[in-house]
């Protein structure tokens, strides 16, 4: 399960490993229609998911048992639906579809309304306490150790970025403005994806769906998060710590103690916000 075009690098938020499967038309269909039930059906389950590659054409005929033109057919009836697009050097990309529908209105309105911003963290506290609630009940195994990557690509991310800033590592000469940066960067878009993969962890299809096509207004509200902690002083380091008792409380199944520290860390956000217009 993967990110969108701004998402992190497939070495730091790890995704499922989809598994495609010998097609056999049933009588007076073509071989190209049930190539794309088969595909459509993974990108709606989540098993293909936005931003994820698809295996070279030759490949994926190799492994679906159809010929080149067949899944050429397919593949051209999923581009012009949207739910794939051409990738730069050849092949495909999974589409995140409801993202121009959904997302981009919202972060036009969040532009023009100052006010919108406190509703993003409402928003936020709706879902994502149900979705952590969720995750712990039915998080897999394979789930929870997609989750602890996440976590340890942002603690690892925060640790470097925290050294950066302190000067280590020979950047004792930099400009204190630009020593740390990435933990306004690169931090925050880890930051974005540990609560993603929650999400994908409750295994509820729409919601999924619902959190990828509004990702970047997460991941925006969560750069914005950061900027407003570090402007009021508030340690970064607790911050990173409540993604670590989330992980702890969801990985334990202890969904009572997911939500409670899912809201504190909404809480704590929210008290370090202040009146600068982030959420």
């Amino acid at each position: 399960m993967s990110s969108p075009t701004s998402a992190a690098p497939a070495s730091d938020i790890p995704g499922a490993v989809a598994s495609f499967v010998p097609v056999t038309p049933p009588p007076r269909l073509r071989l190209s229609d049930m190539v794309y039930e088969q595909l459509e059906t993974m990108v709606v389950e989540g098993r293909l998911a936005p931003g994820s590659a698809l295996p070279s054409e030759r490949d994926l005929a190799q492994q679906m048992g159809v010929s080149r033109p067949s899944l050429r057919e397919a593949l051209l009836r999923l581009e012009s639906r949207g739910l794939i697009v051409g990738r730069a050097g050849g092949g495909y990309l999974v589409a995140n579809a409801s993202q121009p529908l959904l997302a981009e209105p919202l972060s036009q309105l969040m532009s023009r309304h100052s006010k919108t911003v406190d509703d993003v963290l409402e928003m936020r506290e709706v879902l994502e306490a149900k979705a952590v609630e969720l995750a712990a009940e039915r998080a897999t195994p394979e789930d929870i150790a997609r989750l602890a990557q996440a976590l340890e690509a942002l603690e690892a991310a925060y640790a470097a970025g925290r050294d950066e800033r302190d000067g280590r590592d020979g950047l004792d000469g930099q400009d204190g403005d630009t020593r740390g940066a990435s933990l306004l960067t690169r931090v925050p878009e880890l930051d974005a994806h540990f609560h993603l993969a929650l999400a994908e962890a409750t295994h509820n299809l729409v919601l999924v769906h619902l959190m990828h096509a509004i990702f970047e207004l997460l991941r925006g509200s969560v750069v914005d998060n950061y900027r407003a902690i570090v402007g009021h002083g508030a340690d970064l380091a607790e911050l990173i710590d409540q993604h670590r008792r989330i992980f702890n409380a969801v990985a334990s199944h202890d969904a009572a103690s997911a939500q409670r520290s899912l809201r504190e860390h909404l809480a704590f956000i929210r008290d370090n916000s202040g009146d600068t217009g982030a959420v």
